[in-house]
């Protein structure tokens, strides 16, 4: 039986979609594995959860160098090199000069090499050549390649020529949310954002990557003054409207980072949820919001997104629609599609894959 050994470098990042995924999956993996069957190599120090089945590893010195962005290039393929096992990569990055330990890795999306015209600037282009070159290793290396949807996946035979039948599609879920207590301080007395009143506003989750489309937004704020429009987010939002010449916007509310508790709270709460976005392989925020009773699910009328949220969510046509949250395709029955998603029925299929014998 295959032996694998998974790269936690994860546990060391923020969280988004990516590291969700990884976590979410490990967590059911956990109960469906023997014990010691898997590993979970970490740089020293790293704070994980517990498990009762997967063996923890902290591995590798403790340099700057050791404990940054190198430790997957290094510490980790030399653990892996120690021990005999497999490579277990969840979240687009492998060990590229692991030969002879090739195993499985999670390619979410090819968004850097489908639309390079998102990364134009120096910092861009140097984070594109790396994640392409990635990329590249991936379909090259990898025993099996697990991605997040059918679109995903056709994005992958197309643009690297894979085999499809190395493809399996790992679905992403929402049963974390159900964890999550809603924050009663987002709308306590006070409430923390004065201007947002249950029922009456617009909310999205954005940041500076191109694909997440937040122009759109400030658009859709633009061409609405009398609805407020809260937009949730690390970085400078704010001064990326400035940039755009919409920072005048007096309805727009941003919040900062918010905690997953105060996130549920704005979703539970909210007009609808907005989700404009160019290019995703799966797309979880929506799916979190109808998790968590978000009452109407706004998002980009794309295949992926299709194939994810069915006839479930309201879509907006892109290549009409400029910014105008009162022209969408409607959807009906959003929390039907909660039962196509589980992390216990994703983490099956992935079990399933690391005790596959290879051909």
């Amino acid at each position: 039986m295959p032996q694998y050994a998974v790269d936690g470098f994860f546990f060391t990042q923020r969280l988004s979609g990516i590291q969700r995924y990884a976590i979410e999956i490990l967590a059911e993996l956990d109960s469906l594995m023997e014990p010691g069957e898997l590993e979970l190599v970490v740089p020293p120090d790293t704070p994980v959860p517990e498990y009762r089945n997967i063996v923890v590893v902290p591995f590798g010195g403790r340099s700057a160098l050791s404990q940054g962005a190198g430790w997957e290039q290094l510490a980790y393929p030399r653990y892996l090199k120690q021990s005999g096992r497999r490579w277990l990569c969840l979240c687009n990055v492998i060990p590229m000069r692991a030969s002879g330990h090739e195993g499985i890795a999670v390619l979410h999306d090819v968004c850097y090499k489908a639309r390079p015209d998102f990364y134009t600037d120096l910092r861009g282009r140097m984070s594109a050549a790396w994640h392409c070159a990635q990329y590249r290793a991936i379909t090259k290396k990898a025993r099996y390649i697990v991605t997040v949807s059918e679109f995903s996946k056709s994005e992958i035979v197309r643009y690297y020529g894979v085999n499809p039948d190395q493809i399996t599609v790992i679905y992403n879920a929402w049963q974390h949310m159900n964890r999550v207590r809603a924050d009663a301080m987002v709308f306590g007395d006070p409430p923390k954002w004065p201007q947002l009143r249950k029922g009456e506003y617009y909310f999205s989750m954005a940041n500076l990557l191109k694909n997440k489309n937040f122009p759109w937004v400030l658009r859709a704020a633009q061409q609405k003054p009398e609805a407020v429009f809260a937009i949730a987010g690390g970085g400078s939002l704010s001064r990326e409207a400035a940039a755009l010449g919409l920072d005048h916007l007096n309805n727009v509310v941003y919040l900062g980072y918010v905690t997953d508790g105060e996130a549920k709270a704005l979703m539970q709460n909210c007009k609808a949820f907005l989700f404009p976005t160019l290019y995703e392989g799966f797309g979880i925020p929506p799916l979190e919001a109808i998790a968590c009773g978000a009452p109407r699910v706004m998002v980009s009328d794309t295949p992926c997104m299709r194939e994810i949220y069915g006839d479930h969510a309201d879509y907006i046509d892109l290549a009409v629609n400029s910014g105008d949250v009162d022209r969408f395709t409607p959807g009906h029955d959003a929390r039907a599609v909660l039962q196509r998603y589980s992390w216990t029925q994703s983490a099956r299929k992935l079990r399933d894959l690391i005790r596959e014998e290879p051909a």
